[in-house]
């Protein structure tokens, strides 16, 4: 059963045929690869997906790795409660392209050059199972057609390449119906391998740790309930706080070591890379009005909307603050060492966008997305991993323009709605 499921999957998870396309035009056979090649590729394969797509590419590759077996996910403790245990289930964004034809001119036009841009796709794994996402806002995806149900899994990946651009992680409750409410973001330690560690912040704030079978999370900093974001940033976990200074997170004391001076002003920082270079994303909300909960839930409520999850939607959504701006800021050093690091205002992302969502961060080059305008950022509001990762809601978002600061609605043009996977019918 297995077995039949993988072949046909090679119909549109497979990356390439035999012979692939190479960037000159000229046709490559995968199967006259070096034969030290193929083993240090499967090394590095982590998804089931990536199982899949190696295993398409010729009947060799196919035979030198076994079958995926999907394992039980690690499982870690709830927080504010001691109730039931967690799995971490995984996400990855891709950028999908169609596969440059070698007959083609690539300098004809404009337009043709246009048919080489891709679209960005968002994929959560978890015990085998593969759920698409809406990349932004990382709500389960799922549409009619004529009355009939599409199923997105089905594109053809022999037409496509696949490029990974980030992955994250999100925490589900044990029967793997929904996600947990109250989390802010979740990363896998770098320092441990097999995901059998990991730093989450939670209840608006709070950082905590824990490894795969603890009964509780291990609050770091207990005096201190301030931090917005988290990066893997050159194999190392850095944490920022709302004043927008980073602080780099001993994995092994659970210290947390100042990495940059604050920046001040705001109201919620996201940690970016872009270009290789580290960023804080600073966002300006509209405090006016009194029904904002920006300041996090005590345990008796976390508890009462973990169980009825319709009222925390409406709950959480009333009191969401609306973005007015965003400022970008990267981290200069000066001096040997790192000594003396500053931080120094963007004014100009150039032709590189920002994305925002709710579970991880990164940027891409414009040109490379359809659909996709430089100097922007893409974001959502929500800023919680449980309430993003709903199924079968309208998807939302908006787009920030660094060059004259107006903010509108994905919505609002048909353009944008191209960048995703599955697009428009």
């Amino acid at each position: 059963m297995e077995e039949d499921e993988e072949k046909s999957s090679s119909n549109y998870f497979s990356p390439t045929t035999k012979n692939k396309a190479s960037m000159d035009g000229s046709r490559v056979d995968w199967t006259n690869l070096p034969h030290q090649l193929p083993p240090l590729i499967a090394d590095r394969l982590q998804t089931h997906l990536e199982h899949l797509r190696y295993r398409s590419v010729c009947s060799s590759w196919r035979s030198s790795i076994p079958r995926f077996q999907s394992s039980n996910p690690p499982r870690f403790p709830f927080p504010l409660s001691q109730g039931p245990t967690a799995f971490l289930s995984q996400t990855t964004v891709y950028l999908l392209r169609p596969d440059p034809d070698p007959n083609a001119n690539r300098s004809a036009s404009s337009s043709s050059a246009s048919s080489f841009k891709g679209w960005l796709l968002k994929l959560e794994e978890s015990s085998g199972k593969i759920r698409l996402l809406n990349p932004i806002t990382s709500s389960r995806i799922g549409y009619l057609n004529d009355g009939v149900v599409v199923n997105p899994m089905d594109l053809n990946l022999l037409d496509l390449n696949m490029v990974a651009l980030t992955r994250s992680c999100v925490l589900r409750d044990t029967n793997g119906s929904g996600s947990i409410f109250g989390i802010n973001k979740v990363i896998i330690s770098p320092n441990f391998k097999d995901y059998c560690s990991i730093f989450m912040i939670y209840n608006k704030g709070k950082l905590g740790f824990a490894k795969i079978g603890d009964q509780k999370l291990t609050l770091i900093n207990d005096q201190v309930s301030d931090y917005d974001d988290m990066i893997v940033y050159k194999g190392r976990p850095y944490v920022v706080d709302k004043w927008g200074q980073i602080f780099c997170i001993d994995s092994s004391s659970l210290e947390l070591v100042p990495f940059s001076p604050p920046i001040g002003l705001g109201h919620r920082k996201n940690l970016v890379e872009c270009c290789g270079e580290l960023c804080v994303v600073d966002r300006y909300l509209d405090h006016q009005g009194s029904n904002s909960r920006e300041g996090g839930f005590d345990s008796v409520y976390y508890n009462f909307f973990q169980r009825y999850r319709r009222l925390r939607h409406r709950f959480y959504e009333a009191g969401q603050l609306k973005v007015v701006d965003f400022r970008v800021y990267k981290l200069l050093e000066d001096g040997d060492e790192g000594l003396g690091r500053r931080w120094v205002e963007v004014k100009s992302l150039g032709e590189q966008a920002l994305f925002l969502t709710v579970d991880c961060c990164f940027s891409v080059l414009a040109a490379e997305l359809e659909g996709c305008k430089g100097n922007c950022i893409y974001f959502t509001n929500s800023n919680d991993i449980g309430l993003a990762f709903r199924e079968l809601v309208r998807p939302d978002g908006s787009v920030f323009s660094m060059e004259d600061h107006s903010i509108e609605g994905l919505g609002s043009s048909p353009l944008y709605s191209k960048m995703f996977w599955p697009l428009p019918t």
